[in-house]
């Protein structure tokens, strides 16, 4: 096992277009993020994929990998009964789809089952609610944690910039903005944490010019201020 897992998606057979929508695309952003801070890995590929069904063959006729760096898990679902539960009991529902085809493709090339089960156990306790993290980074006084939550597309995700004082223990957490989760890497490019300022910008990139129309490129907080806020 030598391939960190580097991307997750959900991909349909023969049901609609965003059938599982905005549920899968939320809980694919947590599956990502935690499966690859909790460092899984992988035997050749690097790209896991969830083929979602109404019938396991169907499924199994998908998920074919004509490349080595992806591979394919297949999930069943009941399709009318779906249509006609609660949101709630949709986003369980997703959840569980997930799950199975996340564990077909760990049963069948035994991945590590304990970063796997674990990554299953810790998304449990706060499903759509948890909290990721994007990127942390700490000097001699401070400790930086810039983090997010997986929010649809229309919603996009609420971004928190959260500073701890290392002497005194003081903790300030503040929501610096949105962003869809397609834009956060481009958005968040280069973050620099001094003494007396966080330095938030954006990549300055061919495609951070399509992702990142109007959006604030530059961002400066005094954290002599954000501690005393």
């Amino acid at each position: 096992m030598n391939q960190r897992i580097k991307d997750f998606r959900v991909y349909y057979v023969h049901l609609p277009v965003k059938a599982l929508y905005p549920f899968d695309y939320q809980y694919v952003e947590i599956f990502k993020n935690l499966l690859r801070k909790n460092g899984l890995m992988c035997p050749t590929y690097h790209h896991l994929y969830i083929q979602v069904a109404k019938t396991m063959e169907e499924g199994l006729k998908h998920s074919v990998a004509f490349e080595p760096w992806y591979t394919n898990g297949v999930s069943v679902i009941n399709y009318d009964s779906y249509l006609k539960q609660t949101d709630k009991e949709k986003e369980q529902s997703v959840f569980d789809i997930i799950v199975e085809g996340l564990m077909n493709i760990a049963n069948r090339d035994t991945l590590d089952f304990s970063v796997v089960n674990n990554t299953i156990e810790e998304i449990k306790k706060k499903g759509l609610d948890t909290e990721l993290e994007y990127l942390s980074t700490e000097n001699k006084n401070y400790r930086l944690v810039i983090s997010y939550l997986s929010r649809s597309m229309e919603e996009q995700c609420p971004i928190y910039l959260e500073l701890t004082d290392k002497m005194s223990k003081k903790t300030r957490k503040k929501q610096i903005g949105q962003a869809d989760n397609s834009q956060i890497y481009y958005w968040l490019q280069k973050v620099t944490l001094s003494n007396t300022q966080i330095k938030v910008k954006s990549s300055n990139s061919v495609a951070a010019d399509v992702y990142l129309k109007g959006k604030v490129r530059s961002m400066e907080f005094n954290i002599a201020n954000l501690l005393n806020e």
